[in-house]
Order: structure tokens, then C-alpha cells, then sequence
């Protein structure tokens, strides 16, 4: 559960300033290829992303400096407990283009995965005492990919970035009788969030996620929009929702109007009566509103649960492949 150490350790350092946030934003953004991959973020947004994840940014984000210029960051954290796989060690980073191909990767590389595995030592958790390291790549990303298969990680399942490129003739608002959706507040935050863990629980790979992880979800910045939230209740019942977005940053980095229609469940009892196509609708509704032009999310190729052919049905087409690739810790 201990990757070697890296012998490029002089160059790397954890946060000194809010200087630093600003540094981590721009690298990301010149890291993305096309439109896939990570969301570009503001350095405000940056540290309320790693904030919402228990990142402390002195010990579990790492950044490349040479010559003064921050060229490269990474961060590990422990993403939850997955009752077969075990621990799930998330990483994620990226190195200036122009300063690839000196070990900074490598470098990098084996600080996310040191700083994740620290972390997870601090906190206990269930299940079988293994862990795996996990990454999400775009499958046009090929210098990270090489660097991770050169550390001997693998594909384990595919993703698509889908787009609906027009918010025009969504699906029918309409739940079934009895079900109504409710505005999501600070008060039901937790109750939402606890149903789409729930649901969830039945993909691939979701770890089993406690109430002290999820009540951290609000203070994403993407994440935590409740006011774009659409939730279906039966009574006292959380039945579904669509916990949607806006990246007012990327929007005016790209001169687009996006938002994301994501985070979509439904539980099992509630399954099968169109009530997640009600939601999406009501989500598009809602971005139209919000001034936006088009939607997306992300998918798992080989969910089980139908939800591919229910997003094409809706409006979304496949735009970009992401790339779940792990590894033994």
C-alpha cells in the first residue's frame, strides 16, 4: 500500500499561499484536450473543491516548482470504502505542457498517491483491508495515460461526456401522481444527498459513502448548488433527483452557455416511472432559465441501470471518452 518514494522530492512542495490556487486553476486549464476532462475552475473554486474533499493543502496537494514557476500539481485523497474494492484512493493532477518528459509526472505521481494514502490512514473505515488508486483520464489524454500504465495501472471501465447541444424540446415535466418535486434547502441537503448514495450503491465502483462524507457535498462548488438541485419526493420519501450545475468560470473561459445536467438517480422502489426523465426535463427547463444553451453530464458506458439509452433518449449525444483507470495500492 506504499508506492516507492520519488527521488524528484526537492522541487516539491505543499501550499505556501493563495498564490498557489491560482497556479493549480491555470495548469488544469491547459491540461484539458478539447472539452474533456477536468472542469476549469477559478483558484476560489480550487480550494473549495479540495476543501469539500478533506484535502489539506499542506500535506495532501503537491506542487512542482522550477525556477520559481509552479509548473505542476497533485492531490490524493481517500474517496470512500467500497465494500469489494476496499479503499478508493482518488488522485488527480497535471504538469504544464511545455515541462513534460523531466520526471515531474513521475514525481507528481507518487505524491498523490503517498498523500491519499496518508490521508486514509487517518480516518477508519469498513470492509476488506485493501485499496486500489484511481484516476479518471480522457481517453485523448496519452501522456498520462503512458505515465500511469508505465506504474502499472489499467483500464477498468469506460465513460462518456455527452452533450445535448440544444435545451429545445426537452422531456415532459410531469412526475406520476403523488410525486412532486420540492426546492432543495440547507434543511434537506442531507436527506437528498443520503438517497442518491442509495442509489447509487447499485453502479459500478460507487464507494459506500457516511453522512459525515456527504454532508461535506454542499461545499462543493459545483457540487453544492442547491438552488439548481431538482428533487422528487412521495411524501416524507426522497424518490429522485437530478443535482445539476453551472461553471460560471468554464462558461466564460470557452465563451459558451453550458450547464450540467448530473447526479441523476432514482431509487429502487421508485424506478421504471419515468421520474428521472421528469427531472432531466425539469433540469433543462431550469438551465434554459438560467440563460444557459445547452446541457451535459457523464456516463458509465456499462451501467446496468439503463441509463445511457434514457440520456440519448432525452436529447444527449456521445461527445468525448473518459478512462477509469486503477491499481493495487
Amino acid at each position: 500500500m506504499h508506492p516507492p518514494r520519488s527521488t524528484f522530492t526537492e522541487t516539491i512542495r505543499g501550499l505556501r499561499s493563495d498564490e498557489d490556487y491560482e497556479a493549480v486553476a491555470g495548469i488544469a486549464a491547459a491540461c484539458r484536450i478539447g472539452d474533456a476532462g477536468d472542469p476549469i475552475l477559478s483558484a476560489a473554486q480550487v480550494h473549495d473543491m479540495l476543501t469539500a474533499w478533506g484535502v489539506d493543502p499542506t500535506d495532501h496537494l503537491r506542487l512542482a516548482e522550477v525556477d520559481g514557476e509552479v509548473v505542476g500539481f497533485a492531490f490524493g485523497c481517500l474517496d470512500g470504502d467500497h465494500r469489494e474494492l476496499g479503499r478508493i484512493l482518488f488522485h488527480a493532477g497535471g504538469v504544464l505542457p511545455g515541462r513534460r518528459g523531466r520526471g515531474i509526472g513521475r514525481a507528481l505521481l507518487a505524491e498523490a498517491q503517498h498523500a491519499a494514502v496518508r490521508q486514509a490512514a487517518d480516518r477508519a473505515g469498513p470492509g476488506p483491508a485493501t485499496a486500489v488508486f484511481r484516476v479518471f483520464v480522457p481517453e485523448a489524454d496519452a501522456d498520462t495515460r503512458r505515465l500511469l500504465e508505465a506504474d502499472g495501472y489499467a483500464v477498468v471501465r469506460h465513460a462518456f461526456s455527452m452533450v445535448r447541444p440544444t435545451l429545445d424540446s426537452p422531456p415532459p415535466p410531469d412526475l406520476p401522481p403523488g410525486i412532486e418535486c420540492r426546492p432543495a434547502t440547507p434543511a434537506n441537503a442531507l436527506r437528498i444527498l443520503q438517497a442518491m448514495a442509495e442509489a447509487m450503491a447499485d453502479h459500478w465502483g460507487t464507494p459506500e459513502y457516511t453522512d459525515a462524507d456527504l454532508a461535506t457535498f454542499p461545499q462543493h462548488p459545483m457540487v453544492g448548488q442547491l438552488d439548481v438541485w431538482q428533487v422528487a419526493w412521495e411524501g416524507d420519501e426522497v424518490v429522485g433527483g437530478v443535482l445539476g450545475f453551472v461553471n460560471d468560470e468554464e462558461n466564460s473561459a470557452l465563451g459558451r452557455r453550458r450547464g450540467y445536467t448530473e447526479n441523476i438517480f432514482t431509487r429502487r422502489p421508485w424506478r421504471g416511472r419515468g421520474i428521472a426523465s421528469a427531472l432531466i426535463g425539469r433540469n433543462l427547463r431550469l438551465l434554459a432559465e438560467l440563460g444557459m444553451t445547452e446541457a451535459a453530464l457523464k456516463v458509465d458506458a456499462e451501467n446496468l441501470t439503463g441509463a445511457l439509452a434514457l440520456y440519448e433518449r432525452t436529447g444527449f449525444v456521445r461527445h468525448a471518452t473518459e478512462l477509469v483507470y486503477q491499481r493495487p495500492a
